[in-house]
């Protein structure tokens, strides 16, 4: 039995960008697109959903986005796990940038070899730079790849310690990090490590959340679940 008790019937859905996903046991899964809010809406009176919760990365904007647009629509109650983000330190050397391309444009005048870590989309915009070694970090090997001719692709998935991320930084004399805000525990080992080594980071900002129930930690969504649940 699941937390949120045995009356209540889950369904999982992933976008199938990551190979092999750890999944939960006994939860019937789904994989794919739905073709924006009308394909939500459709599979949501299909499959007779009460509440979505989205659960998806704080950058993948456009589902979220398209999730809350379907459950506003159907007057649907929808959560939205928005995870904090990471609290920059005085000790920490962010530079605070609004988007990929803004990172790429500004990396050659803050480093000579740099840790890209910030997932596996939008990464053309560091197509073509020729004073700054890449090394361009991914779970997968990216579906749509650009021309990475001075750097290399390293594909790994974390959780990472601050000790590998350490050694990772030190062995290839990285001077420039390029990371998303994306919270948690799984990536901020390399926070970690570039604080310490006195490392920059060039920080791509957080987008703001959908207009639906906020929740920021998995112990609120299961209570906000479980009230929401009592009301329908």
């Amino acid at each position: 039995m699941h937390e949120f008790g045995r009356d209540v019937r889950l369904q999982l859905s992933l976008a199938g960008r990551t190979s092999a996903p750890s999944l939960p046991d006994g939860v019937p899964v789904r994989i794919g697109g739905f073709g924006g809010p009308e394909g939500i809406i459709t599979h949501l009176k299909n499959e007779q959903i009460d509440l979505v919760i989205d659960a998806t990365h704080p950058y993948a904007t456009e589902i979220s986005h398209n999730i809350a647009k379907a459950c506003h629509a159907v007057a649907m109650p929808c959560i939205q796990y928005h995870r904090p983000a990471w609290e920059q330190t005085e000790d920490d050397n962010w530079i605070m940038v609004k988007s990929i391309e803004e990172a790429a444009k500004i990396l050659p005048d803050v480093g000579n070899r740099a840790l890209i870590a910030s997932g596996a989309k939008n990464l053309h915009a560091f197509e073509g730079l020729e004073k700054t070694w890449l090394l361009v970090r991914t779970v997968d090997a990216p579906r749509d790849p650009f021309d990475l001719e001075f750097g290399e692709w390293l594909f790994a998935r974390g959780p990472f310690s601050v000790e590998s991320e350490t050694e990772l930084l030190e062995r290839n004399e990285i001077d420039v990090i390029v990371s998303k805000n994306s919270g948690g525990d799984a990536t901020f080992a390399k926070i970690e490590a570039a604080r310490n080594l006195g490392i920059p980071v060039i920080m791509i900002e957080r987008p703001g959340g959908e207009p639906v129930i906020q929740a920021p930690s998995r112990s609120e969504i299961i209570d906000t679940v479980r009230e929401t649940l009592k009301k329908i």
